[in-house]
């Protein structure tokens, strides 16, 4: 199961997608901080909003550092598929670096469970996902 996976980690979730806030919703259920970068996503109960374009680049380093600031390093992300290079830009080599966590590319009709767990590095009890996979899952 997720949930104990996330305690204490900082998740961001970026993008229009209206999947996402399924997304932001499931990883603070399950313990994650979460900041939410988005000018449509609705209001959930999250650690961090920003309202600005998550698929400009010349935006993330200002929210990063806000992130970071305010809640720790960031242990992973997950965007949609107009904002994943930039955020991928932004935290990836911090991830990499550290070892640990991913951004996630999101899609309608993904499992929020599934996302959480690609974004944390962990595996559900579940049967595997056969129609899911790639380098950035």
């Amino acid at each position: 199961m997720v949930s104990k996976s996330l305690l204490g980690r900082v998740v961001v979730v970026a993008g229009e997608l209206s999947f996402l806030a399924d997304v932001a919703t499931k990883a603070g259920e399950a313990g994650a901080s979460v900041a939410v970068v988005s000018t449509t996503l609705p209001e959930l109960e999250v650690a961090v909003r920003f309202r600005a374009d998550p698929h400009d680049p010349h935006s993330w380093d200002r929210i990063a550092m806000h992130i970071e600031q305010h809640l720790g390093p960031v242990d992973g992300a997950a965007a949609d598929d107009a904002a994943y290079d930039v955020v991928s830009a932004t935290f990836v080599p911090d991830l990499t670096r550290r070892g640990h966590g991913a951004v996630v590319r999101v899609s309608t009709g993904d499992d929020p469970e599934d996302v959480l767990s690609s974004m944390a590095g962990t595996q559900r009890a579940a049967a595997p996902r056969s129609d899911r996979g790639g380098p950035d899952r």
